[in-house]
Order: structure tokens, then sequence, then C-alpha cells
């Protein structure tokens, strides 16, 4: 006869086995108040960090710059430089981290360690939505098995932020200082170098130059008039050759077509300069160009040297933003880890559902009739009397008394147990022992 699933079944049966709930409950929810308590306590240990704002604008090498994308670029190169290997492994040497587990390697111990520290920048929540929103601080949180190292460590990482913000920022401006002025020496070498180059081309082209084209122009008419003349003076020897002796002759002709050579050399000379004028023209513009460019470059890379010459000044003198300590960290008093409290909580859920479902399923396995309403629901026949059973109640409430000295028992023995007394423990069972003998007996 199967039994009936009904609420009025479920509230019966639930009160038939409650004292086998009870100690079940009450069992499970000291074991798992003892494992919790069993568990390593957590202390977490803060440190904070203010992030002072610039006194003086600084002007940085790139114009326009945001700046508060610089400070927060800054501020995640800080905190990936702290979490690096390098640096987790000589915070761990130092403060001799994790030295319980021989068998733990030293990547585990960084693992550990980074999930350890973490660090947190301080944004206004009214001004997050803004891209150009600036950092007010750094938190950095350290949470340990022991309360002073904790504290040790989160003090450690935070004298390694300032040390790491001084540093970077002094070596920035000094790098960007450095960096102009090589290229002022470098642009300054390189001008240099092209109006020298500049002066030797002039040098050899002097004659194709543009300034020099009207002259060179005059010069050649004149050779080319002079070159007429001599051509008319050697006609008129050959036509008055018969009115002088020969040797006048030979000596006025030799003379006169030696100055025509001579001119026609020149004028060769002067007719290829004229020539090779738009070239050279065109080869000057270039390099003048280039000078220019050179020239302007220079001034912009003097004006930025002076720019970082300024920067490095206010960074000497503490002009920029800089790091101040808030809050050091100290050595905290109580565990933060609320994993004991849910493991216990979640362990004394766990063990009443495991009662309810064990009371309930021992109670339905066994398919007696128990009640004269539940014989009627199950056989539609209605008892005449019903006979109650007077020994079996008396031995439910022997039963319910041991239960109850066990539970006291039980409750006790846990208490004792949890504050170390394992001597009132075992009298306590002892107790517990000869009560449930004397009455079987």
């Amino acid at each position: 006869m199967g039994q009936t699933f009904s609420i009025s079944a479920i509230i019966a049966a639930v009160l038939r086995r409650f004292w086998l709930i009870v100690a079940v409950t009450v069992i499970g929810s000291a074991a798992a108040v003892m494992y919790a308590l069993s568990r390593p306590a957590v202390y977490e240990a803060t440190a904070v960090i203010q992030i002072e704002m610039a006194q003086v604008e600084e002007n940085l090498a790139v114009p326009g710059a945001q700046r508060s994308n610089a400070v927060e670029t800054r501020l995640k190169l800080i905190e990936q430089k702290l979490m690096s290997r390098d640096s987790l492994i000589e915070v761990i040497e130092k403060f001799d981290l994790f030295a319980g587990d021989a068998a733990m390697s030293m990547a585990q111990k960084v693992g550990l360690l980074r999930g350890a520290a973490t660090i947190q920048e301080l944004i206004d929540a009214e001004q997050a939505w803004r891209p150009d929103v600036q950092p007010s601080g750094l938190i950095i949180t350290v949470r340990m098995g022991d309360a002073q190292l904790a504290a040790d460590v989160a003090n450690d990482l935070l004298s390694r932020v300032l040390v790491e913000g001084k540093s970077r920022r002094a070596s920035r401006a000094e790098r960007t200082l450095a960096f102009f002025e090589g290229e002022e020496a470098r642009v300054s070498a390189a001008i240099a170098e092209a109006e020298q180059k500049l002066a030797d081309y002039k040098t050899l082209n002097q004659a194709s130059l543009p300034e020099n084209l009207v002259s060179q122009q005059g010069q050649l008419t004149r050779l080319k008039d002079n070159q007429l003349d001599i051509e008319r003076k050697l006609l008129d020897l050959q036509t008055n050759a018969d009115r002088l002796r020969t040797e006048d002759l030979n000596r006025q002709t030799t003379l006169l077509r030696q100055q025509k050579l001579l001119l026609e050399e020149r004028i060769s000379i002067l007719a290829a300069a004229l020539t090779a004028a738009p070239e050279v023209q065109r080869q000057l513009s270039a390099m003048e160009r280039e000078l220019t460019q050179l020239q302007d470059e220079l001034s912009v890379v003097t004006t930025r040297r002076a720019e970082a010459a300024m920067n490095r000044q206010l960074e000497s003198q503490n002009q920029f933003e800089r790091f101040e300590v808030l809050e050091t960290a100290i050595v905290p008093e109580y565990p933060v880890s609320s994993g004991r409290r849910k493991l216990a909580m979640m362990g004394g859920m766990a063990s009443l559902m495991l009662a309810l479902g064990l009371a309930l399923g021992l109670e339905f396995m066994n398919a007696r009739v128990r009640t004269a309403a539940q014989l009627e629901k199950e056989l539609d026949i209605r008892p005449v009397v019903v006979i109650p059973n007077l020994d079996r109640q008396k031995g439910r409430r022997r039963r319910r008394l041991a239960w109850i000295t066990g539970l006291l028992a039980l409750i006790a023995g846990a208490s004792a147990l949890m504050k170390g007394r394992v001597l009132d423990l075992v009298d306590m069972l002892n107790v517990f022992r000869r009560t449930s003998r004397a009455q079987r007996g």
C-alpha cells in the first residue's frame, strides 16, 4: 500500500521524524562550522595614495596631448611594472612569502601574490563617463593570512609606487631633453653640411648662376662683336695683301687668327654656361628648399628643447603632479574573510535539506497505515474503533528522551571541540553512553 503524498502527510512525516531532522541538522551544522573555522583567516591591509594635480601645466613634446591621458597611461605603466614577475619576486624574497610550502614553485608564489595584491584607481563616480577624467588616487590592497605581513607588503608596494612614479617622471624629462638636444645637434650639423654643399656648388657653377646670367649674356654679345671685327680685319688683310709685305701680312694674319681662336673658346665657354643655367637653377632651388626645411626643423626642435628644459626644471622643483601618501597600511585587527560565515551558513542549509530528505525518504519507504484518516482515504473504509498502542508510545517517549540527551551532548561536544577542550568532550560522551544504557535497561 503506497503512501499518500499530501501536505498533511508530509507535515505528519516531518513531525514524526522531527528529532532525526534536528539531529542531522545539528551534526551537519556543527561539522560545517568546524570546517569553516579550520579555514585560514584572511587579513586585508590597505594603503592609499593621493595624486596631487600639477601646479604648473607642462607642455610636452607632443602638441595638444591630453594631460589626463598622459597621467592615466603613466599609472598603467607603474602598475604593470609593480606587477611584473621580477618586481613580485623581489617582494617575495624580501618578506619570505609563502615559505611554509617548500614544494611551491616561484611561479606559483608569483601567481598567489598577484591574486593577493591589487592596485585600483580612484575616479570620481560623477566624472567617470568623461574620456579625459583624471584619477585622484590609488588604493593598494593586500590580502594575506598574516595581518602584519599584509600591512608590510602593502607599505612596500606603496613605497615602490612612489619611487617608480618619481623616477619615471624624472627619467621622462631627462630623456625628452636629451632627445631634443640630440636632434638639435643633428639638424645643426645637417644645416652646416647643406650650406657647405650649396657654397661648393655655387663656386663650381658660378658662371651659370641666375644672378650672373645678365652679365654673361652681355659679355657673350661683346665677344661675338669682337669676333666679327676680327673676321672683318682678316678680310681687309686679304683684300690689301698686294700692298703689304709678305712678312707683315703673315704676322698680322697670325695675330688675328689667334685672337679669333681665343674669342671662339671664350664664346663656347659662355654658351655652355648659359645652356647649363636652367639645370643649375633647378639644383640650387632643391638645395635651398632642403636648407629651408632644415632651418624650419631646427626652429621647431629648438622650441621643443626649450620646453623640455623647462619641464625638467619643473620636475626638479616638484611642480608636476605627484604622489602623496594619504594613508599607510596598518595592521588589521580582524580578518575580512567572509568565506567562513558563508561556509557555515551553506553547511547548515545543506544539513537541513539533507535531514528533510532523509526523513521523508525513510517515512515514505514505510508503507504502514498509521492513522484512521489514512485508512479511510486509502481503503475507503471507516474504522469502528482505534486502540492506541500504549507500549509504543512509551518507547517513543524513551527514544525522544534519548534523542534530546544526544543532541545536548552533541551541542556541548561541538562547543567544547571548538574551544579546544577535548577532555570535557570525552567526559560528555561517557555521560551520554551511561544515560543511554540506563534507559535501555
